[in-house]
């Protein structure tokens, strides 16, 4: 009989517990204040930014009428550039062409002054791309390319 007095008062108390408790709920009102939109500047990953580009290049690029223009591009950090053409098979001096160079907006490829071909920046290679930014493509694709020579 106790076994069934304390069960009930156990029971009870529960119920007067949780009634008790149901009544003092209390609504608090959440607000949330609008955010700020912070504009932040992002650079992506790009020549420009990602890769150790200036320094000497060196390849052989195609030639119509002779056999091959031995070119040497040096750009250098501060956006100059040199470059020395050898036509192969021909009996001429190396033309030198020198300049300033500026970005696309990509960060892909320099722009040259005295109106030349830009190239695109790779990985330790520039390619000479044509007069539209495009690389060149075709059987004579992997002639376009210098390979770095020179930090």
């Amino acid at each position: 009989m106790n076994k069934t007095i304390i069960n009930t008062l156990c029971i009870t108390l529960v119920f007067l517990i949780t009634s008790c408790n149901s009544g003092n709920k209390k609504e608090t009102q959440i607000t949330e204040e609008p955010q700020q939109e912070v504009e932040m500047e992002t650079t992506g990953d790009n020549s420009m930014t990602s890769l150790d580009w200036d320094g000497v290049y060196e390849g052989e690029l195609p030639c119509a009428d002779c056999e091959g223009i031995k070119t040497v591009v040096t750009i250098n950090s501060d956006k100059t550039y040199t470059i020395q053409e050898t036509y192969l098979g021909k009996e001429t001096t190396p033309i030198e062409t020198k300049g300033t160079f500026e970005w696309d907006d990509q960060g892909q490829k320099i722009l040259l002054s005295n109106d030349r071909n830009p190239y695109f920046v790779g990985e330790n290679t520039l390619t000479l791309l044509d007069r539209d930014g495009n690389k060149n493509t075709g059987e004579l694709e992997s002639f376009y390319v210098l390979r770095k020579v020179m930090d």
